[in-house]
């Protein structure tokens, strides 16, 4: 193909012209993308939007948060579509028994008097036998183990009922990483929760709102891909006083009572700690329910806003829109204990543009960490879930942990988000940048020659 001088100029005019539009076909940013490349998203900040709110506002995802710290919850939604506002709100953590299943189910909250019937089924009646004086033994063996029940916590401890502080956010920036650093802490438990003193400023929620794209090296052999645009967050418990400790007492004295020849053991470790999240999607016009239940510690009023329609969880679909909750129990939440493999709670679309849908997602392991903050095992996650009426409850589920700190980090954002015109990756600008010093080197020639050139022939 022969073309003149003019055309080539016109044709480069023309190719320059088109690179914001190329940008289009840049990868999406999604937390499963894979590549090395550094892609980043503007940020606008307003601390206090609707004078409620702390909003972080990209081309790709808004985000805002009580500005106030008065509670953690999160709101989100695709920047260009806000008729679907996803909340995740943290509900607070449960204790609970794990003799029989390994993850939460409210059947078996640590509590005395769950406590009390399940040592006594699994634990105690069974080394007894049919002992000739078998209700005698344990009688007497219960009535001890009740003293040691008496003044154990409560199983669950409700966040909204808590005292919050928020530290931050501030701008974080580390070499080609940049993102939002902020924190929850529980400050204060109320007073009709005792014996939870031992909570305070030991839970918190690091959170950490990315505007690059990063890779998170855990160790020498592990690491994943936070999108920028997501938001991860560390769930931290220290110091945690679990109620199946405080019976080694009693397990004492078993061993040097005249019932030692009976050989009871009660495993200390058959015991697990849920994160309760609750999922919901309400519309712009019920925003309102979200603030009010932002700025008032104890009200509860973002669920019954929500018309969450279904859930994919692990690409399962699960209907929500009935309140499950009276006659059924905790569905198990299928995870890997696979290090790369992340398990997914994904909203079901409701009237939004394309495939984009918000989402929170988890890798199946928690880190255990030692009093200088050095990671010193890691732990299996399990979950559990349950539909609630237009909204999903979601238990994240970890295991004894001793006295370690536990730290676990899951992630929210959108999925199958449509490319932002901004990001641009390394790769593809080369490949402009080069085929732009193609057409320069043609047009170069046309002044040197003074004759036609066949650019398709130029190597």
């Amino acid at each position: 193909m022969k073309i003149g001088k003019n055309s080539i100029l016109a044709l480069s005019l023309a190719f320059l012209l088109t690179l914001p539009a190329l940008a289009v076909f840049t990868p999406t940013a999604n937390a499963e993308e894979n590549s090395d490349d550094v892609q980043s998203l503007p940020v606008k900040t307003e601390p206090l939007w609707n004078n409620v709110w702390y909003k972080f506002e990209t081309p790709l995802i808004t985000l805002i948060f009580p500005a106030n710290g008065t509670k953690p919850m999160f709101l989100w939604w695709y920047t260009n579509d806000n008729s679907t506002i996803y909340v995740i709100k943290f509900k607070g953590v449960v204790e609970y028994l794990t003799f029989d299943l390994q993850y939460y189910d409210r059947r078996y909250h640590a509590e005395d008097s769950i406590m009390q019937q399940v040592i006594r089924e699994r634990c105690i009646e069974p080394r007894i036998g049919h002992h000739a004086n078998r209700e005698q033994i344990r009688e007497a063996i219960m009535n001890r183990l009740m003293g040691y029940l008496i003044g154990l916590h409560s199983a669950y401890l409700p966040f909204s009922a808590c005292k919050w502080s928020l530290e931050g956010p501030e701008f974080v920036e580390k070499g080609y990483t940049s993102y939002w650093s902020f924190n929850f802490t529980l400050k204060k438990v109320p007073m009709w929760k005792p014996r939870f003193e031992f909570a305070e400023d030991n839970i918190q929620i690091r959170c950490r709102f990315y505007n690059t794209t990063t890779t998170e090296i855990i160790d020498e052999d592990h690491n994943y891909t936070v999108a920028a645009g997501q938001l991860k967050f560390d769930f931290v418990v220290s110091s945690w006083q679990w109620n199946i400790d405080k019976i080694k007492a009693f397990v004492d004295w078993l061993n040097s009572s005249p019932y030692a020849q009976y050989q009871i053991e009660i495993p200390t470790n058959k015991t697990g700690l849920a994160l309760w999240v609750n999922m919901a999607s309400i519309k712009l016009q019920d925003l309102n329910a979200a603030q009010n239940e932002a700025q008032n510690q104890y009200q509860e009023t973002v669920e019954t806003a929500s018309q969450m329609q279904a859930a994919n969880i692990n690409d399962e679909y699960y209907q929500v829109s009935e309140n499950k909750t009276q006659n059924e129990y905790e569905r198990q939440v299928q995870v890997t204990s696979r290090f790369r493999n992340r398990t997914r709670i994904q909203y079901a679309k409701m009237n939004t543009e394309g495939n984009i849908s918000g989402f929170l997602e988890f890798v199946p392991w928690a880190r255990l960490l030692n009093e200088s903050g050095e990671t010193v095992d890691y732990v299996n996650v399990t979950a559990s879930y349950i539909a609630a009426g237009a909204h999903l409850r979601l238990f994240i589920c970890y295991p004894y942990f001793g006295n370690y700190t536990l730290e676990h980090d899951p992630t929210i954002g959108l999925t199958s988000a449509t490319p932002i015109p901004e990001l641009i990756t390394t790769k593809l600008l080369i490949v402009l940048i080069g085929a732009t010093v193609v057409i320069a080197v043609a047009v170069a020639a046309v002044k040197m020659l003074k004759k036609p050139v066949n650019v398709l022939a130029v190597k």
